[in-house]
């Protein structure tokens, strides 16, 4: 099968990544209230209960098997609770716009991960230049927090093991193929959302859910518009496209998450934040495209 290409992939990243990105100011706005572990058990739920609705309705609710509930509990926890915990306890330390421009260093390590695990996706030396700009990008993002150790540092630190636990997830998927991408999404959602919650009850509390109503509402976006509908095109993608161009979505994240972010939160990216997540998305660029093949003489 030909990879997906042109338009076809692109109008796909924008939508993916448009909704990826808008979830960091969002989560943002919730981890100033909640405990780390409520958040990521309600977002888990609130993303299950809307891909539940969604199968309900299309009646495509059975199907599947083991070999789909296997797959829901790697990605439950490489693409679910492990990251959503990550990322909420981050953005207790960091603003939006620099943790989604940490995060689209994610196509890196998908890079990398692939030269070992999938030969046919070996970076050549124009990916392995990608992947030192990209890093050198983190770098600038970090700036002065890096060496201080201050808190700043620890959320990007957590941004970035975020990026590795969905980076791992994806070449999971991508070499698994599990298929049925409805109830595939579902189990992921809830194994996301159930482990989460086991997690919030000796860490959090009960009193850690005693929230206002829009604290909720919050959540019930993010649940099913910033993780249900992306992670199922996401899934999809990978079956259509080279592991390296679906993760192109780490392209369309930062700039949604800073816009979002200047409008909900008034944090408008500062310059250093700005001149890193070029190099980190240059870094990308280069570790992901590949020239266009040579015409025959």
């Amino acid at each position: 099968m030909t990879p997906l290409t042109g338009p076809a992939l692109w109008w796909r990243l924008l939508v993916i990544g448009g909704l990826w990105g808008s979830s960091f100011p969002l989560l943002r706005l919730v981890a100033m209230e909640m405990s780390p572990f409520a958040l990521a058990a309600c977002r888990g739920g609130f993303a299950a209960l809307g891909v539940l609705a969604f199968l309900a309705v299309t009646g495509q609710l059975r199907g599947g098997g083991w070999g789909v509930w296997r797959a829901a509990l790697v990605l439950g926890t490489c693409n679910g609770w492990v990251p959503n915990l990550l990322t909420a306890l981050a953005l207790d330390s960091i603003e939006a716009a620099p943790a989604a421009l940490i995060h689209a260093a994610t196509p890196l390590q998908v890079a990398l991960m692939a030269a070992v695990l999938l030969p046919g996706d070996r970076p050549g030396w124009r990916g392995l230049a990608g992947l030192l700009v990209g890093f050198v990008g983190i770098a600038v993002l970090l700036g002065p927090a890096a060496i201080n150790g201050n808190a700043s540092f620890t959320g990007g630190l957590l941004i970035l093991l975020s990026g590795a636990s969905y980076a791992a997830g994806t070449l999971y998927a991508r070499m698994a193929r599990p298929g049925a991408s409805g109830q595939l999404v579902l189990g992921q959602q809830v194994v996301s959302g159930l482990v989460a919650a086991l997690l919030s009850i000796p860490f959090s509390g009960t009193g850690a859910y005693d929230q206002p109503a829009w604290v909720f509402g919050v959540l019930a976006v993010l649940g099913i518009l910033a993780s249900a509908i992306p992670l199922t095109m996401f899934l999809r993608l990978l079956t259509k496209a080279r592991v390296t161009d679906a993760a192109m979505v780490g392209y369309i994240q930062p700039p949604f998450a800073a816009g979002v972010g200047a409008l909900l939160l008034g944090e408008w990216p500062a310059l250093g934040v700005v001149a890193g997540g070029l190099i980190v998305l240059a870094g990308v660029w280069l570790a992901t495209s590949r020239p266009a093949a040579r015409a025959p003489a």
